[in-house]
């Protein structure tokens, strides 16, 4: 079988979680923390050491991604200017995939991977950023929107979430609210922050189905435009 010669580097710090990663030869190389103040000081560590372990150099890479959010306004903000310095410099394809997207993608390979998944972060202020995906190759970065990206109340979600697998922070907190009756048994998974790791998995197929990404027409993902912190 053909290896895959596609040379990706990651970053995610969309959330309490702070994460790089490269892609190369069909392997992932990460380095992840969790340090919701962390991410400016670690950021920069990380991405020597995935270009190192991978033994990639910068002007190697074929694509730079980002996770736009939605999450932490802070963090997205850390996140993207790094990526969009690194595409301007190198001249690289700068692609921006969604933190909820990340979240779905770390479901591959779980029992419950099949199926509709409602991807929901903390959103603070007693909100929830959600959406609900569910794996299709054919639509971009190999997964179709059911419910696209928002913000609102935990309450608002519990109508959403019937026949669906749920996963992220916005459950850690919220699974009884958004879940009507003790006898709708949602299966969802604790403590799973976006990765950027599976953000480089999304970006190889949005680069296979042609996605063309610009370090100058990449933007961030708030939901909510009316914090700042």
């Amino acid at each position: 079988m053909a290896i895959d010669p596609t040379r990706i580097l990651a970053v995610d710090t969309a959330t309490e979680s702070c994460s790089a990663a490269c892609l190369v030869g069909g392997e992932i190389y990460q380095r992840r923390a969790l340090d919701p103040q962390g991410h400016s000081r670690l950021l920069l560590g990380m991405i020597e050491e995935v270009l190192s372990e991978s033994r990639v150099l910068r002007h190697e890479l074929d694509a730079i991604v980002y996770d736009a959010g939605p999450g932490s306004f802070t963090g997205i903000r850390i996140g993207a200017g790094v990526a969009q310095g690194l595409a301007m410099g190198l001249r690289k394809p700068l692609l921006a995939v969604s933190s909820l997207m990340t979240l779905a993608e770390a479901m591959d390979g779980k029992a419950t991977s099949k199926g509709r998944i409602l991807a929901a972060i903390d959103a603070r202020m007693e909100q929830v950023y959600w959406g609900c995906l569910e794996q299709d190759e054919e639509s971009l970065g190999g997964w179709h929107w059911h419910e696209h990206p928002r913000v609102s109340d935990p309450a608002a979600v519990r109508e959403f979430v019937t026949g669906c697998t749920g996963i992220g922070s916005g459950w850690d907190r919220y699974a009884a609210v958004f879940q009507s009756s003790e006898e709708e048994e949602i299966q969802w998974h604790r403590g799973e922050f976006p990765t950027a790791a599976a953000a480089v998995r999304i970006a190889s197929r949005l680069l296979k189905q042609g996605v063309k990404g610009d370090w100058h027409e990449a933007a961030p993902a708030y939901v909510r435009n009316d914090v700042t912190g």
